[in-house]
């Protein structure tokens, strides 16, 4: 497979150049075969969090978080929720978001230390309105916590034109509000390694948005960052999507989790194409790996690095109930866990 450019992006020119070069260059494409198996059998796993030592902590549906301890096996820990978007703080501790709609309970952001089994919720309602689709969080370094709402429902349509997504946040003082709204399917998020702006990917839209942090952890207006992801059509549903033949599927620009690598790609997984894009600096989009059969890549729903280097890469198929992995020539990003200690 060779690396293919789908859309330019805008120009680049004087000091910013060289950096931009180098992000490009880092990225080069990945083949099915590259990924290997971590685990399977996992039930409806979603994301994938890495700690400092390298386990692997994973959303499924039969636990609050299933974890992998280095080069063993995955070991359920908590009741069963709706366990959907996973992220750890500096102290290691699992915030978890819950898609309370995909099995009718609440959506709330919840924490697990997972050194006691202590759960406490830390968002249950906003402006008086229980949360019923809390999606992906994002820590800052400062402790606020943003996370996606993607819908007041139905799920099953992914390609909603309601635009009743919303972000909100969680404060270190434990306040939580509303931070961004009127979004289609608000669905994965991420900080930039400045944490200067908030991305968010936007499903139903098959774009990301980015807005820029106030210093009292608002976010300003929003704006596109990059072109469309690809095809995306106006109130499809899963049921149509999933019958849709495999070179179509392919063209679908449905995004789900973000993740920065330590060049300032964005990665993307387009879970119904199969596939994993990245937004170069200069936001062009590139193709990192597709797997139209999905042998290893089957609903890719999330990423994540990890390793010494933090050049392991590990994502989840959700599809096929397992979490692949691969080397990638580029570190990720590393996270606030994985920056600092304590």
């Amino acid at each position: 497979m060779r690396r293919r450019t789908l859309l330019a992006g805008m120009a680049v020119t004087g000091l910013a150049a060289p950096l931009l070069a180098r992000g490009r260059d880092a990225l080069r494409p990945l083949a099915p075969d590259d990924f290997t198996i971590v685990a399977q059998g996992l039930d409806r796993p979603e994301c994938v969090a890495v700690g400092r030592d390298g386990r692997l902590f994973v959303s499924t549906m039969d636990a609050a978080i299933a974890i992998r301890e280095p080069g063993g096996a995955f070991r359920p820990l908590g009741a069963p929720g709706a366990s959907t978007g996973v992220a750890l703080d500096r102290r290691e501790r699992v915030v978890i978001a819950n898609m309370g709609l995909l099995n009718g309970r609440p959506g709330t952001l919840e924490r697990l230390d997972p050194a006691t089994g202590v759960v406490e919720t830390l968002a249950a309602a906003i402006d008086g309105r229980a949360l019923v689709a809390s999606n992906a969080p994002a820590i800052a370094r400062d402790g606020t916590i943003y996370c996606t709402h993607s819908s007041w429902g139905p799920v099953q349509n992914i390609g909603t034109t309601d635009p009743a997504g919303f972000v909100y946040s969680v404060a270190p003082d434990g306040s939580v509000r509303t931070v961004a709204q009127g979004l289609r399917g608000a669905n994965g998020c991420c900080l930039d390694r400045h944490e200067r702006f908030l991305y968010v990917s936007l499903t139903a839209a098959g774009t990301i948005l980015r807005f820029p942090r106030r210093r009292d952890g608002s976010l300003g207006p929003g704006e596109q960052y990059g072109p469309v992801l690809g095809t995306v059509v106006p109130d499809q549903m899963v049921a149509q999507i999933v019958k849709l033949p495999r070179a179509e599927r392919a063209t679908l620009g449905y995004a789900d989790n973000i993740a920065f690598d330590a060049a300032g790609n964005l990665w993307i997984c387009l879970p119904f194409a199969n596939r994993i894009v990245a937004l170069t600096p200069d936001r062009r989009l590139v193709e990192i790996a597709h797997d139209p059969e999905g042998r290893r890549l089957s609903l890719p729903t999330a990423l994540a690095w990890g390793g010494p280097d933090l050049r392991d890469l590990y994502i989840v198929s959700r599809g096929s109930g397992m979490v692949v992995t691969a080397r990638t020539p580029v570190a990720g990003l590393a996270l606030v866990n994985q920056r600092e200690a304590g």
